[in-house]
């Protein structure tokens, strides 16, 4: 590290190259971290679309679920659609994992038991419909969505993070670590230029004196 003295580092050949160093470190530092930046932000906006899109088939399939159990609530009753839906043999299963994702660690979501077969759905032919048969195709197809957009909304909140921490170290690199490492080493270049060309000049009297003498 740069020996700093009253903000400033000492003008010496040592510290010009130690702040040298530095500041190649952070420029290849500040080009790396936007490079993953900027990938991070067209993988964002990649999930963002992908979020809308199953938003948009959720809205519609929570509609379509809406209009069936209106419709066979009207029919049959709320009683009977609540009885249709405790028959069933199987309950839906959420499970949750993780994975690597652009280098970083996000969640899955798994569910288990969601869509089924007519025969798992714990009621007969016998005094059911087809409409009962729509209805649970809906709110399955429905419930599929949302466990969709529940873990797209998990993966979008861990991806922005990211790019907002790296935004912040690449603010950090070039509007604050990068331009005080340059202005040290100009510093310490114009430190060293004076102080030659006085050690010049010096060397210059000294020898004119010298020839002087010589004369004389």
């Amino acid at each position: 590290m740069t020996t700093r003295r009253h903000g400033r580092v000492a003008p010496t050949h040592h510290e010009l190259v130690e702040v040298q160093r530095q500041l190649r470190i952070a420029q290849k530092g500040e080009h790396v971290l936007e490079r993953r930046r900027d990938g991070l932000v067209f993988a964002l906006l990649d999930l963002l679309d992908r979020w809308r899109a199953v938003r948009e088939r959720a809205d519609g399939e929570y509609r379509r679920a809406a209009r069936l159990h209106a419709l066979g609530a009207a029919r049959e009753g709320d009683i009977a659609l609540r009885a249709l839906a405790e028959a069933r043999a199987t309950r839906p299963e959420l499970l949750l994992d993780e994975t690597k994702l652009f280098g970083l660690r996000v969640p899955i979501f798994l569910s288990r038991n969601v869509s089924t077969w007519f025969e798992e759905r714990g009621y007969g032919v016998v005094g059911t419909s087809a409409l009962d048969d729509e209805l649970a195709a809906a709110y399955e197809s429905l419930l599929e969505s949302v466990v969709t957009l529940a873990e797209l909304r998990a993966v979008l909140a861990v991806v922005l993070a990211e790019v907002r921490r790296l935004r912040i170290r690449v603010n950090y690199l070039t509007h604050r670590l990068i331009p005080e490492l340059e202005s040290e080493r100009r510093y310490i270049r114009r430190y060293l230029e004076e102080r030659e060309q006085e050690e010049r000049y010096r060397y210059l009297w000294l020898k004119r004196r010298r020839e002087e003498r010589r004369d004389a």
